[in-house]
């Protein structure tokens, strides 16, 4: 319970910090400004959208449960489709519906054609992509808002753009270096944003 003398107790330990040079900025109160974003447009967020959506409305559309277990990521109008079918020719609608939404660049089929993983093998998978949230945000060399990924079974997929080589460098090393991570493939992209916004120019 507050009472009355607290108050003068809290207000006389700032000022004690404050004669003794002490920061009074605290990170839990202040938003830091250096806090990275995702490069796109928002032009070019709207087509990624877009393209997902109707990617993902074409699915609903296929016999009832095939491509239940793929998941759609786009950036800058490129396709990465992970997840698990049950045979070769559901892996083959997959690419084949998402090629014919207006706008699609290029195509990443990684479905992976396996029985469907366990549950347990889904909460790992689960684990697995918050640690690499966690790993991938915390590195002031990387910008992680630019970068998609899915683990299916331990394997890390991951799309997205980078600003260099050395970024890229980085990003793959944590990757690596995460819990549970069994293998990696990448589609990452190095380009400037200078590029980028030439490539969305080129695209509109």
């Amino acid at each position: 319970m507050l009472t009355a003398r607290q108050p003068g107790l809290l207000i006389g330990f700032a000022v004690l910090l404050a004669l003794t040079g002490c920061d009074l900025s605290m990170d839990i109160f202040t938003e830091d400004p250096t806090a990275l974003s995702d490069d796109r447009s928002e032009d070019a967020q709207q087509l990624d959208d877009r393209i997902r959506g109707d990617i993902l409305s074409a699915f609903v559309d296929q016999e009832v449960g095939t491509l239940k277990n793929v998941t759609v990521e786009v950036y800058e109008a490129n396709v990465l489709l992970t997840g698990t079918v049950s045979d070769p020719e559901a892996k083959d609608t997959a690419g084949a519906v998402t090629a014919s939404a207006e706008g699609v660049g290029n195509i990443f089929n990684e479905v992976q054609v396996i029985e469907d993983s366990s549950p347990r093998d889904k909460a790992e998978d689960l684990s697995v992509e918050n640690r690499l949230k966690t790993s991938l945000r915390g590195s002031a060399r990387i910008n992680s808002f630019n970068l998609r990924w899915h683990s299916v079974d331990g394997v890390v997929y991951i799309l997205g753009r980078v600003k260099s080589q050395k970024e890229r460098d980085k990003v793959l090393e944590i990757v690596r270096s995460v819990k549970g991570v069994k293998d990696v493939v990448d589609h990452i992209v190095v380009r400037t944003l200078d590029g980028a916004q030439s490539w969305l120019n080129n695209l509109l």
